[in-house]
């Protein structure tokens, strides 16, 4: 019996070295951001979004109120959306924007919202670029081969190929033999 606690024991311990050996990663996932159109105000009136965002504009008056912005400040409005009067039961009161990276570009713009066909009020959105910084390799560091170097041939990779697969034979003969030796105690 405690030569299979032994035998879980190892094996557990190697689980825990191959995930304490994994590489981990950091990210995030794109975010929504709501403003409120009510009666006499937006709430925000700013913001500062990421690209890749995905803003939403809710419309609790009982008219329509029509978002527009202009990107790049050529008179054609890249987003031109209508929200409803407030309407609990659909989304027809709510405007949605995706912020994709390729299509907006780090800045300040300027959201119009009309009401009764006149500007209404304006909101201040600050893109902030969807930077993800990584860990780069020490200067001089090259993975794999250094191609300067001249080739070695195929006789180093198969040298190693054999160097692994007897480390990983002589590995199961060694187990294999202390678990033989522990039954025979």
């Amino acid at each position: 019996m405690t030569e299979l606690i032994q035998m879980r024991v190892k094996a557990l311990a190697a689980i825990l070295v191959l995930i304490l050996m994994m590489p981990t990663a950091a990210a995030h996932g794109a975010n929504t951001f709501s403003f409120i159109m009510r009666n006499e105000s937006i709430q925000p009136d700013t913001a500062q979004v990421i690209q890749n965002d995905t803003l939403i504009f809710v419309n609790t008056a009982d008219y329509n109120r029509r978002v527009v912005i202009d990107s790049d400040g050529d008179g054609t409005e890249e987003m031109d959306c209508v929200a409803g009067p407030s309407n609990s039961s659909s989304t027809e009161d709510e405007c949605h924007l995706w912020l994709e990276p390729a299509n907006w570009s780090e800045g300040g713009y300027e959201v119009r919202v009309y009401s009764n066909g006149s500007l209404w009020k304006s909101i201040d959105l600050t893109i902030v670029l969807d930077n993800h910084t990584e860990t780069l390799p020490p200067e001089g560091f090259v993975f794999g081969p250094d191609p300067s170097e001249p080739e070695e041939g195929d006789m180093s990779s198969m040298l190693l190929s054999a160097a692994v697969l007897m480390a990983g034979a002589a590995a199961i003969v060694w187990v294999i033999r202390n678990v033989k030796g522990d039954e025979e105690e």
